[in-house]
């Protein structure tokens, strides 16, 4: 049974800094939405905080969310708003490239605390946004640790390496192939 796996992310929007909206602090109520790239809150890409009534220009959120991160996904959306939910403006917009946390060196579980400039509609800057973010490991790889935990002998990697002769130790060893090379050499 083939399965596409997936990763998903453990976004904590931790809190902002500075906000302003043409140049005036931020008096209260702010929230943030997160999305990938742009697509719709609704459509299940997206999460959102509560409201900060108190925090002002330097607001504190402290929420997470768990989102998957779409295939093509190039950029986490970031976007903090001042007023209610049904009413509300944008106070600035962070895009955060995905390869900042997810990438070829990036370990899984890894805890990244980020922060980043948010810009206005005009590119104007309007603060800071500060968040971490944990990448979950993939679905088929935890999958497949239990398997291996479980019986080391059976395993289905590909091996690089001599075969030997087959007997029951070495299959269950080292699954039937050699693990050094000897090197000669010409110096006596």
């Amino acid at each position: 049974m083939a399965t596409t796996s997936s990763r998903s992310i453990e976004i904590t929007v931790i809190s902002g800094e500075d906000l302003r909206i043409d140049r005036k602090s931020v008096k209260r109520k702010t929230f943030v939405t997160v999305k990938f790239d742009r697509q719709s809150i609704g459509g299940g890409g997206g999460g959102r905080t509560e409201i900060d009534e108190r925090g002002g220009c330097y607001p504190f959120w402290n929420e997470k969310m768990l989102m998957e991160i779409p295939v093509d996904a190039m950029f986490l959306t970031i976007e903090v708003h001042c007023g209610s939910i049904s009413r509300n403006r944008i106070v600035g917009t962070a895009n955060v490239p995905v390869s900042d946390f997810l990438g070829r060196y990036r370990p899984e579980n890894y805890l990244h605390l980020l922060s980043y400039r948010l810009r206005d509609r005009c590119g104007e800057r309007n603060g800071i946004v500060n968040i971490s973010v944990r990448v979950r490991a993939l679905e088929s790889e935890s999958e497949s640790e239990t398997e291996s935990e479980s019986e080391p002998a059976l395993t289905s990697k590909a091996m690089v390496g001599v075969p030997v002769a087959e007997t029951a130790s070495s299959r269950r060893i080292c699954g039937g192939v050699v693990i050094g090379v000897p090197l000669w050499s010409s110096y006596s």
